[in-house]
């Protein structure tokens, strides 16, 4: 926690001035404050030494607060703040009662004032200075801990985040080598159309820092997905896909892949007449992403992965209240729905 100097200051005038105002408004009389200092030829000394001495009990029950706050316990500064209180009125008698009358001449008491009085009564001002200083150093210190606290939260979000990121398609990775293996060693000349799709894929994946990107970023990197998901099958895989995106649209990376990784880890598509389904579209800022396909074995106990697991947890820190995740089921149907509010 920073030691708020010009904040402190601010404070402490404005402290002084309303403080000073209650008391003669509790006398009956509010504008009599103003009379106090500004009727006679020294009341700018006056102002300035009763301020400087009333700053100085403020300044060091907020200073050794924080110091001791700082380095241990904040508790262990309230020693020499009653240490330094008699030091404090000692300073504004030499100041008033010796430095004003020999240099500026005036008193603030009359003349013959005993340093005992003095003492005795300048303990009222001691207590509410000091206690402002207190105040400000636990108005601030409660304020920093929020922030401290808001911070923590942000960053274990993240953490979390990173952590889900790092989950996302390892799974894939391992088959898609296999398939270029395969491809490889049967000399095919496809081999390397692959092997550059998945190294796109990989750079996206694991470098991929920013908060959101361009949705046709992230569809192009769908698109990618989809051909490498195509070495998997001996056959032309059953394509529906309808996309209607504006230019401008952006989105958190790596939310469109599960359900369409599910989907083609977990799904049939031996029958043309029921393909693989992926809709996006955009309207009104209003994201709606669709994915469809007929339930193979896997499926069919119901067993939906890791992947929408995760989906579902960074949707909710990505876009808390913003989202809705469905799945619906029949014997031989699969359908997620993702829609997001982008704006």
């Amino acid at each position: 926690m920073k030691f708020r100097t010009g904040r402190f200051i601010l404070f402490f005038i404005l402290f002084d001035f309303l403080w000073g105002l209650a008391l003669q408004s509790a006398d009956g009389g509010a504008g009599d404050y103003f009379l106090d200092y500004f009727s006679g030829n020294n009341w700018f000394g006056l102002l300035a030494t009763n301020m400087l001495s009333f700053f100085l009990y403020s300044l060091s029950a907020y200073f050794f607060l924080w110091y001791f706050g700082k380095k241990s316990d904040h508790r262990y500064g309230y020693i020499p703040i009653l240490l330094c209180l008699v030091p404090i009125i000692l300073f504004r008698y030499a100041l008033q009662e010796m430095f004003a009358p020999a240099f500026l001449g005036f008193h603030n008491y009359h003349n013959k004032v005993s340093l005992a009085y003095y003492i005795s009564d300048n303990k009222y001002y001691a207590i509410y200075y000091t206690g402002f200083g207190i105040l400000f150093y636990y108005l601030q210190s409660t304020r920093y801990k929020d922030y401290i606290q808001q911070e923590l939260q942000i960053q274990n979000r993240q953490a979390e985040l990173d952590y889900l990121k790092s989950q996302i398609n390892p799974h894939f990775l391992f088959n898609s080598l296999n398939n270029i293996y395969s491809l490889i060693y049967s000399k095919s000349d496809n081999a390397l159309a692959a092997i550059e799709k998945l190294s796109g894929l990989m750079r996206y994946i694991l470098y991929e820092k920013k908060g959101k990107v361009p949705l046709a970023e992230e569809v192009n990197y769908l698109h990618n997905f989809i051909d490498l998901q195509k070495l998997r099958y001996d056959y032309v895989l059953p394509l529906s896909v309808l996309i209607d995106i504006p230019a401008d649209a952006e989105i958190a990376p790596l939310l469109l892949i599960p359900p369409v990784e599910n989907a083609c880890k977990h799904g049939n598509f031996t029958d043309p007449e029921m393909p693989l389904t992926i809709n996006l579209l955009v309207k009104n800022r209003k994201l709606y992403f669709e994915v469809k396909n007929k339930k193979g074995k896997h499926q069919q106990r119901n067993d939906h992965g890791i992947g929408i697991a995760n989906l579902k947890r960074r949707v909710e820190l990505l876009y808390p209240h913003k989202h809705s995740i469905t799945i619906q089921e029949t014997e031989t149907v699969y359908h997620f729905t993702l829609e997001i509010d982008l704006s």
